[in-house]
């Protein structure tokens, strides 16, 4: 195969940034388009003029069984998700689908069941499995430099309530849930993803601030094996940071707003700068995992243990902050 044929599944903005992505990607060849809103079929067209006369279509299921594709790129509202993945799968299609991967842990079992049925690649486009930061932390890790893990930290904070106001982000029946799900998902993925950790139980406190989804979640968390957890997602705030703080046997990691320092096993602290491990995206590693040039970098399971965490933090979050065990798959 010289060429991936893909269609997509959402043509909206950040779906468009996705796009030149892969277009920079030779391999790469969209050749079907399908949103029901013409403006967002429009605007992709008129923003990337090679895509004139790719067919277009208002529904997804009528693009797939046209046929004629190799793969197909998902980025659509997050409740739509699984269907979507479980159609493309039947259709003979690999998947890329933008985070989260799903909103329940049925719908990620079942997607996962139909992908190796299906014997297809599937990926969840977390960006930052392919970050040199995050890959330093975790090699480090992985190799037992550092010994175990002790404790993690991690705040994220966004304008997210008052920038997805009005949009499908706050209504439930889209979205599926709240920042938790949405910015927060590459969060809660990167901790489980470097950290190898698995999560035993998870209490959290949630506040919607008078919106329809959760807003402000502090989640408490007691891994496999005694290390402790604390995460902050604060999405009714007004500006962007994010910090995060992973304390080792012999060491810690700080990523302070992407930028990445150490402290030794002797309290000595230097910050790592040049990376040149992981510099590629998602859209070429999936085009790479496709081809079988490389292995996908953020399988589907890394939504499954992802969604496991959030759901367990949401019944948390309903019962008032009571531990939740998360049963893994």
């Amino acid at each position: 195969m010289e060429k991936v044929r893909v269609g997509w599944i959402g043509c909206g903005g950040f779906a468009r940034y996705r796009m030149s992505r892969m277009l920079e990607c030779l391999e790469a060849e969209i050749v079907a388009l399908a949103d029901p809103d013409p403006n967002q079929i429009a605007a992709t067209k008129a923003r990337f003029p090679q895509l004139a006369d790719v067919p277009v279509y208002d529904d997804y299921r009528a693009m797939l069984a046209a046929g004629g594709l190799d793969a197909v790129s998902i980025a659509s509202p997050h409740t739509l998700h699984a269907e979507q993945i479980l159609g493309a799968l039947e259709a003979g299609c690999h998947v890329i689908c933008e985070k989260p991967l799903v909103t329940s842990v049925a719908q990620a079992k079942a997607v996962l069941a139909a992908r190796d049925k299906a014997g297809k690649k599937g990926m969840v486009s977390y960006q930052r499995h392919l970050q040199p930061e995050f890959r330093y932390i975790k090699d480090k890790i992985a190799s037992g430099e550092f010994g175990s893990v002790q404790f993690v930290q991690a705040l994220q904070c966004q304008e997210w309530k008052v920038a997805t106001a009005g949009t499908w982000r706050q209504v439930p029946e889209l979205s599926g849930g709240g920042q938790l799900n949405d910015s927060g998902s590459h969060l809660l993925d990167i901790l489980l993803w470097v950290t190898d950790l698995k999560v035993d139980t998870v209490s959290a406190i949630i506040d919607h601030r008078g919106t329809p989804v959760d807003i402000n979640s502090t989640l408490s968390i007691r891994f496999e094996g005694g290390a402790l957890g604390s995460i902050s997602v604060v999405g009714d705030a007004q500006h962007w940071y994010e910090d995060i703080t992973i304390w080792c046997e012999k060491g810690t990691f700080f990523m302070r707003n992407g930028k990445l320092s150490v402290s030794d096993a002797k309290g000595n602290r230097f910050g790592v700068e040049g990376l040149n491990i992981g510099t590629s995206h998602p859209d070429r590693n999936f085009l790479d995992g496709v081809l079988d040039r490389d292995w996908i970098q953020a399988p589907f399971e890394c939504g499954l243990r992802v969604i496991e965490l959030t759901e367990a933090a949401w019944e948390s979050g309903r019962q008032g902050g009571t531990p939740i065990k998360v049963v893994r798959g």
